[in-house]
């Protein structure tokens, strides 16, 4: 039974009102284009894509790659700092100190910066986001609700 936006968007459940809406945007466009999106848009897709890259593997996975249209992250972090995920921002604000004012652009660059960071530290940053996962999937559910009419638009059409 295939659920319809009204439906999805009545969703109780965090997770699967965030997951529902996040997969919706990926049937339209199934790649980050950060300077195509809405700002509803953006912030939904980058924190939930974002979020599900550092749950699998920490910050490392995350800098393995990056989103069209957001180098260094800058637009992430801030959909996160727009729903209130506070230490989960502070945890992306602590991974990306870590490469000074420099961001590299290359891969491979990032990833030799990243891992001369001691690993404690590493863990500490991957630990402060993770254990903010509850409070950000709230946080990213309670900020859909409160522009339910916006993405009930944009995902009809």
């Amino acid at each position: 039974m295939k659920t319809t936006i009204d439906e999805l968007l009545a969703q109780e459940d965090d997770f699967e009102l965030c997951d529902g809406v996040f997969g919706c945007f990926a049937d339209l466009n199934n790649s980050i284009e950060v300077e195509s999106y809405t700002e509803e848009q953006r912030i939904v897709t980058l924190v939930w894509h974002a979020s599900g890259i550092i749950g699998n593997g920490g910050f490392e996975y995350l800098f393995e790659g990056e989103f069209n249209g957001d180098p260094g992250f800058i637009y992430t972090a801030a959909a996160f700092a727009t729903i209130g995920a506070r230490a989960s921002y502070q945890a992306l604000q602590r991974a990306l100190a870590c490469f000074g004012s420099d961001y590299p652009s290359n891969t491979k660059s990032r990833n030799a910066i990243f891992e001369r960071v001691p690993k404690s530290e590493r863990e500490s940053i991957n630990h402060q986001f993770w254990d903010d996962d509850a409070n950000m999937r709230a946080a990213l559910a309670r900020y859909i609700r409160e522009h339910r009419i916006t993405f009930r638009t944009l995902l009809t059409h």
